[in-house]
């Protein structure tokens, strides 16, 4: 199984010790009660029954974990099990010799085996011959297994075990048996005992689960219900396939919360190269215009209406003087395109002059004019107009910087994380302690911005730590006494977080994971 962002990512994530969904992972317990109720039977049947006994299912069904734990729990003081799998010996004489040299046979046949099994069986001891992926055996090593079966008695020296998808069937079919009487054709028609597994049922599937993440060191928590039901329906609730869709839901959701911190890729919108194509074109039909015959120009007549008598302010001083009084009045921003000129060169009236006008302002016998950058000129007694006007000359933006000023003095302090000493209280908590996880990334400005975001939470901060011989930064949420109340508390987060499959934590795996 290959986990796409590599299998330390992972782990490092989910803060897991192993692959929990491995074949075969350390501290592995044998699951479920219909599996070991299964396991009882072939035990029973094997101590009291005189038959072969064929274990079917499909791939991922667990034959192979039911094979293992067959041998693990036999009495290895009264039992001797040779365990092979057809995939190495599907033939019949290489089948046949490695079972009779692992038992020290005299010879590498049906006979020399059952010879040696006789000896084992009185000295107490009891063979099992026990064989996985049986449907790929050959016609005839399957025929050479099935004679050794054929030994009448309860008391019989060794136990036949065969692990076997349903594609066995066409094989049994032409299994041949020699029947002189009566009994020995009964014994034809049942020389086999089959046990058919059964797929998990939901809650089974969650068991499962269960049990595979507390061996690798966290809970059930770490998959919600809807990722529950996803794994069973693409499983089919064969224990082989629920560990890869186990695998992939867990992978899913941790990219999912890398790019909710991440961001979108970059990337061209739908408009942007819609664009990029009409200016393409437009500069294909500029180029193809270029060779046409040039035509002659067309002239255009407009109708200007009649010229304003503009007002000049450098000629009159006093019109000079109120124009710099009253701007004074006038917000910085309005002086956006200064008109100067050099002491050289006299005033000269502009090409296309600007014709001011200025509302009346009452009680004022001549309205002031503003020109934003006038020359300047000499500074008079402000008068009780300009002092008048100077309030109603404030700027839209200055009322605006005054109003939002206001608001920001009167408004309540949103709770701000602890940030500055990059999580320092994480290491001075208890061990016992736990947080949620809510996310990780790559880049610290993406934890910073996600707390800023969410500064409604309280205890919101992060951490840092490494995985793959980077920086990793993760975002948790709270301080709870138990893991109990930690994964309570995920029902209280807003939805846009709990959508995020955030998780509990212990402070003593941070602290291991700071270090």
């Amino acid at each position: 199984m290959t986990v796409p962002g590599g299998i330390e990512a992972f782990l490092d994530h989910y803060q897991l010790t192993h692959d929990p969904f491995a074949a075969r992972t350390p501290g592995f317990k044998f699951f479920t009660p219909q599996r070991k109720n299964v396991l009882a039977e072939l035990h029973h049947l094997a101590r009291f029954g005189n038959r072969a006994l064929l274990v079917t299912g499909p791939h991922g069904s667990g034959k192979t974990l039911l094979r293992q734990a067959l041998v693990a729990s036999t009495n290895k003081d009264t039992t001797q099990c040779v365990v092979t799998t057809a995939k190495e010996f599907p033939e019949s004489g290489g089948l046949m010799g490695y079972l009779c040299q692992a038992v020290n046979a005299s010879g590498r046949n049906v006979e020399a085996l059952l010879d040696r099994a006789e000896q084992l069986h009185e000295t107490g001891v009891q063979l099992y011959l026990i064989i996985d992926d049986a449907e790929l055996l050959e016609q005839q090593a399957l025929q050479d297994i099935v004679d050794l079966c054929l030994v009448d008695g309860e008391d019989s020296a060794l136990r036949l075990f065969l692990f076997a998808d349903p594609h066995i069937d066409q094989a049994l079919d032409k299994i041949e048996i020699d029947a002189s009487d009566d009994e020995d054709s009964d014994l034809a028609d049942t020389w086999v005992h089959r046990i058919v597994l059964q797929p998990y049922s939901l809650e089974e599937t969650r068991d499962y689960i269960a049990q595979r993440l507390d061996a690798a060191g966290q809970g059930i928590e770490l998959v919600d219900d809807a990722q529950l039901e996803w794994v069973h329906d693409h499983s089919g609730g064969w224990p082989g396939l629920i560990n890869s869709a186990a695998m992939k839901a867990m992978q899913d959701a941790m990219d999912e919360q890398e790019r909710a911190v991440e961001g979108p890729k970059p990337g061209l919108p739908l408009k942007t190269i819609a664009a990029l194509v009409l200016v393409g074109a437009g500069v294909a039909f500029a180029w193809w215009m270029g060779d046409q015959e040039q035509q002659a120009p067309v002239e255009t007549v407009l109708q200007l209406p009649e010229a304003t008598t503009p007002a000049v302010v450098n000629a009159d001083p006093e019109l000079a003087g109120l124009t710099e009084m009253d701007s004074l009045a006038i917000s910085p921003a309005a002086s956006e395109t200064p008109v100067t000129q050099t002491d050289s060169q006299e005033p000269q009236p502009l090409q296309d002059p600007v014709v001011i006008d200025t509302p009346p302002v009452p009680d004022a016998g001549t309205p002031p004019v503003v020109v934003a950058g006038s020359p300047a000129a000499p500074s008079i007694t402000p008068s009780p107009v300009a002092e008048a006007q100077a309030p109603v000359a404030a700027t839209p933006a200055a009322s605006r910087a005054t109003e939002s000023s206001t608001t920001a003095s009167t408004a309540v302090p949103a709770p701000v994380p602890s940030q500055s000493d990059n999580g320092a209280w994480y290491r001075e908590a208890a061990a016992s302690e736990y947080v949620l996880q809510l996310l990780g990334s790559r880049s610290q400005d993406a934890a910073k911005s996600f707390i800023s975001r969410n500064s409604a939470l309280a205890d919101l901060d992060f951490f840092e730590t490494r995985h793959e011989g980077q920086p990793w930064f993760v975002v948790t949420q709270g301080r709870y006494a138990t893991r109990q109340q930690a994964q309570a508390a995920i029902a209280a987060l807003p939805e846009p977080v709990k959508q995020l499959k955030p998780w509990p934590r212990s402070v003593g795996n941070i602290q291991s994971a700071m270090q």
